[in-house]
């Protein structure tokens, strides 16, 4: 397999890279099939993809609907250099790597590395993330930092989600209905009302149901269903003739159950001592864990059809809402003014369990030699009821607000022109997570964080072109400067210098009965519970540079070098009150890039190509700094690098058959191997770390056909064949989490059936389609955390083959 991939990859950037000479040498003049353009708006202005020196992956309406994506998730295994899972069993929360760059540990007192925009307004948190779009006009995937527009949050790239605008004077409705196996329903529906000449309402919406992927044999509900809602309401007024208000309110609701999460190697060791020999009268015995597993022994490295969860299972909730206005003036032909206001309100009650099928109790284990009668090994007596050893019910609530007024234009300036965007931006955001959850020896004590930042930016990108807008030298200046504040507050009774901070509770007392005794000191219930309190402010200035040259009408290349800066911050599951007030510094990046857009042949083929090299400080890395998997600060790694190829290239074959590939290479190397790192106990361990970076495939690909032809009178026929390869990857920096996820390929494909002339000016369209077609079995998630229980790997697998029939009336 690797020898073919080897190959295959090969070809393709062959294809990519070696195709503009050929092409520009045989390039032909007569009219035939021709690639569409495609626009965008990457750049704050609507551009043609070719003329915007960025790698981007865009996906215009008419493809979102031909590759089915319907959330976050779907553009996976469509964009190369891209990965996207879920946050460790959670059903809502999403997390997003680009080249490598991502945000492995998720949490509300950090950033995440690639930002999410919906509208131009900052989503600003993995939290709430994993809603179905709806909906949309077109997906941007903005690969490298955009730390110049974009600003403290797209050190990795950013994505944006353009919603379907109001259209005055215009009347038009589109009813969509699924159905697939697993009993998948879908509907959706939207209407465009005209409100006169001059307004429109647009109203959208969706409703979504799957039975459970995998059946829950044991307690509660059964594994990766779905239950989800989303509606969105917009109304555009354009007073004049330069002048248009937008305002949108958004809502999703999600109601799914977490991916099943199980063991798939260990030894399943079911007992591990909790503490020291207690001495009895005529014995010894050891407080010992005692571990239960509904796994068959030994573990199977193939995806489940049912698990047996030991603790009751509970289902997920979400509820997303937001509103923006939009205003833009046309001052004149050469100044555009805009505001973009942004509300956004998350609240979570997300429930995740890494290991359903396990739990643990504390039991006093007889030592050798034992008493007559009564053999070594016996469990004499359990002190604590079973627990679940790493459920959680996290409930997020998480708002933000955002501001920004740009100025677009351009002017005449020296001979040439001058190309202009400027601008100034506020945000502000506030969260709370608290996280209780179960515990060996009993129920875990209180435990949540609280933030509150702010971030005020300025930033300006400048174009100037000698000799005129039509000049082949296009020189770019931009520069961002970010003032960043950020408070956050950590009570967490679950660890003992936490707990510490006020002064010892009757209730900390008891539950850290043992740690004291270990000591030998006594515990004095005089105190009252206190947290831990984070206060910082950062500073940033994020140049950027580009020079571009057009060889001719159709192709371009360029040379950039750009900046990426993240904020510092601190970590909500911290479990030492010293790492906590510290926190971590901000990441910074520089990054290296040169491409090329154009197309050939008449506009027959489409090929944009970019090569990459990206330094890094300070990467923020998650380690393990508590007694559990769960208890994490981040640490600051030096020296890393990434640098790697990307290329997509487009064919129109003949007027009805279009044919795609996508390339990424990928390169990393985590700048350290080993880190001091301060424990809750006050002791400092040293992390071990690995080479690459994780969820960075070294190579990932799509090849694609689709084909759409007349075939009667109103009649179209079309069709879409996709395949999708990522390589082996690595899913922690750490080394004693590490574990890998194997490659993959993935096959989905459609057909579909249209006939226009109904309803007047309408349609109605019949699909067929599947996603992983060959039944894939493959892992999204592969986790080394909880060896010391016996499970050396826990592993949640991607979605088995799934199919179904969609109908579309168009009105």
């Amino acid at each position: 397999m690797k020898l073919k991939t080897n190959l295959l990859c090969s070809a393709l950037l062959g294809a990519v890279f070696v195709a503009p000479a050929h092409a520009q040498a045989d390039q032909a003049t007569a009219q035939g099939p021709q690639v569409d353009d495609i626009i965008v708006t990457a750049q704050k202005r609507e551009q043609s993809l070719k003329d915007v020196p960025i790698s981007i992956a865009a996906f215009g309406e008419e493809k979102i609907a031909r590759l089915g994506i319907n959330k976050i998730e779907d553009l996976a295994t469509n964009v190369p250099n891209l990965f996207v899972n879920n946050f460790n069993g959670t059903a809502d929360t999403v997390r997003l790597f680009i080249r490598g760059i991502g945000q492995n540990d998720v949490s509300v007192t950090q950033d995440p590395s690639v930002a999410l925009y919906i509208d131009g307004v900052y989503a600003g948190s993995s939290f709430g993330a994993g809603f179905d779009a709806v909906d949309l006009e077109r997906i941007e995937v903005l690969r490298g930092p955009q730390g110049t527009l974009y600003g403290r949050n797209a050190t990795g790239g950013a994505v944006n989600l353009i919603t379907l605008k109001p259209e005055p004077g215009k009347f038009a409705a589109k009813l969509e209905g699924s159905y697939g196996n697993f009993d998948y329903r879908s509907g959706k529906a939207s209407v465009n009302i005209p409100l006169g000449d001059v307004a429109a309402i647009r109203l959208s919406g969706l409703r979504t149901k799957r039975d459970a992927l995998y059946e829950n044999t044991g307690l509660g509900v059964d594994f990766a269903s779905q239950d989800r809602a989303a509606g969105r309401a917009a109304l555009r007024v354009e007073p004049t003739d330069n002048f248009t208000i937008d305002y949108s309110f958004d809502y999703s609701r999600v109601r799914d159950t977490g991916n099943l999460s199980v063991p798939i190697a260990g030894t399943g060791s079911g007992r591990i001592p909790a503490g020291g020999p207690i001495a009895i009268p005529g014995g010894t015995v050891v407080p010992t864990i005692l571990l239960t597993y509904s796994d068959p022994f030994p573990f199977s490295t193939r995806r489940p059809k049912s698990a047996n969860a030991l603790r009751p299972y509970l289902p997920s909730k979400s509820t997303v809402f937001g509103h923006t206005m939009s205003l833009d003036w046309q001052v004149s032909d050469s100044l555009s003014l805009r505001s973009i206001t942004g509300y956004r309100d998350v609240d979570s009650q997300s429930y995740t369990t890494s290991l359903p099928t396990n739990t643990a109790a504390i039991g006093l284990v007889l030592q050798p030699p034992g008493f007559p009668g009564v053999p070594a090994g016996t469990v004499l007596q359990i002190v604590s009821p079973p627990a679940a050893v790493s459920a959680t019910n996290a409930m997020t609530k998480y708002r933000n607000l955002s501001q920004e007024f740009q100025a677009l234009g351009d002017v005449d300036f020296l001979g040439g022109n001058l190309n202009y965007v400027t601008g100034i931006y506020y945000y502000n955001d506030h969260g709370r997570q608290d996280a209780p959850g179960e515990a060996i020896g009993g129920p875990r004590a209180q435990a949540f964080a609280v933030v509150d930042n702010r971030s005020l930016a300025a930033f300006t990108e400048l174009t100037f072109t000698p000799g005129g807008k039509d000049g082949p030298f296009h020189i770019t200046l931009g520069a961002r400067y970010s003032d960043d504040k950020r408070k956050a507050n950590r009570v967490n009774e679950n660890s003992f210098s936490f707990a510490a901070l006020g002064g010892f509770t009757a209730a900390d007392c008891a539950r850290f009965a043992s740690t004291f005794a270990a000591r030998g000191q006594t515990c004095v219930p005089n105190g009252v519970t206190a947290g831990a309190n984070y206060r910082k402010k950062f500073h940033n200035f994020s140049p950027s540079a580009t020079l571009a040259y057009d060889i001719n009408d159709d192709v371009r290349v360029y040379a950039k070098v750009a900046t990426g800066y993240k904020s510092g911050g601190t970590s909500q599951r911290s479990a030492n009150p010293t790492n906590f007030s510290n926190g971590f510094e901000p990441e910074k990046l520089v990054s290296y890039e040169a491409g090329l857009k154009g197309d050939f042949l008449d506009r027959r083929v489409r090929l944009n190509a970019a090569a990459f090299y990206v330094t890094i400080n300070n990467y923020q890395a998650s380690v393990q700094t508590g007694a559990t998997p769960g208890d994490r600060d981040f640490v600051g790694i030096d020296n890393s690098k990434i640098y790697g190829l990307e290329g997509d290239v487009t064919v129109a074959v003949t007027d009805a058959l279009r044919l795609s590939s996508s390339v990424g290479v990928l390169h990393t190397e985590f700048g350290q191997r080993s880190l001091t790192v301060l424990r809750d106990t006050g002791q400092s361990v040293t992390e071990q770390f690995i080479k690459p970076f994780s969820y960075a495939p070294k190579v990932s690909f799509t090849l694609a056909g689709d084909y759409d032809r007349e075939i009667a009178t109103d009649w179209r026929l079309g069709a879409h064949v996709g395949y999708a390869y990522q390589s082996r990857m690595h899913t922690s920096t750490n080394a004693a989490d590490d574990r890998t996820l194997d490659p993959r390929g993935l096959v989905d494909a459609s057909i579909s059936l249209i006939r226009s002339g109904m309803f007047g000016d309408g349609s109605l369209e019949l699909k067929v389609w599947g996603k992983n077609l060959f039944d894939v079995e493959y892992r999204n998630i592969s986790l080394g955390s909880f060896t010391s229980l016996g499970a050396s790997t826990v592993a949640e697998f991607g979605d088995p083959r799934t199919y179904g029939v969609t109908v579309i009336a168009r009105f």
